[in-house]
């Protein structure tokens, strides 16, 4: 009798999964890391680069290597995350540096991305870039606010393409 009654709940269930068809859309995911150095009015930082799609996440390291602030971008948003405090503040001042103007540009540079080395952007000066799969990406710019500069240099970059 329990042989009976888990071969009609089996049967009950590949003939629900067999009429079914969620499956998702195929598309493309791409994701890029790596770690950045960052120069902004003669002050240094670094730490680790990531885009993936729209989004974009600036992690600055400490001395002792920890990340304390992420700068994020994600669909348009831009904001700073204290990781000491878990904090989220839509004011980009941290260690003594105002990237307040930035934040278009930073917008800007999340949007194109991976054609920023065909095409040029009035506010993103493009100094090397790497063909890596079958991108040109820029790994050394310098972003333009007014009469101030920050040139980021990305290094170990590791490039991962999903379809979805």
């Amino acid at each position: 009798m329990r042989l009976k009654a888990v071969l009609l709940i089996f049967l009950i269930v590949a003939f629900l999964d067999s009429c079914t068809t969620f499956k998702p859309l195929i598309g493309k995911h791409r994701q890029l890391v790596g770690v950045f150095n960052a120069n902004y009015s003669g002050k240094t930082f670094e730490g680790f680069f990531s885009i993936a799609d729209q989004d974009m996440r600036l992690d600055v390291v400490n001395s002792l290597g920890f990340s304390a602030y992420g700068v994020y971008v994600k669909k348009g948003d831009v904001y700073l995350i204290d990781y000491s405090t878990g904090r989220r503040y839509e004011n980009l001042t941290f260690g003594g540096m105002n990237l307040n103007g930035y934040k278009k540009i930073l917008v800007s540079l999340v949007d194109n991305f991976y054609t920023l080395c065909k095409t040029k952007h009035k506010n993103i000066f493009i100094l090397r870039c790497m063909h890596l799969k079958d991108y040109y990406l820029p790994v050394d710019f310098i972003l333009f606010d007014r009469n101030k500069r920050m040139r980021i240099h990305i290094k170990k970059l590791k490039f991962k393409e999903n379809k979805q």
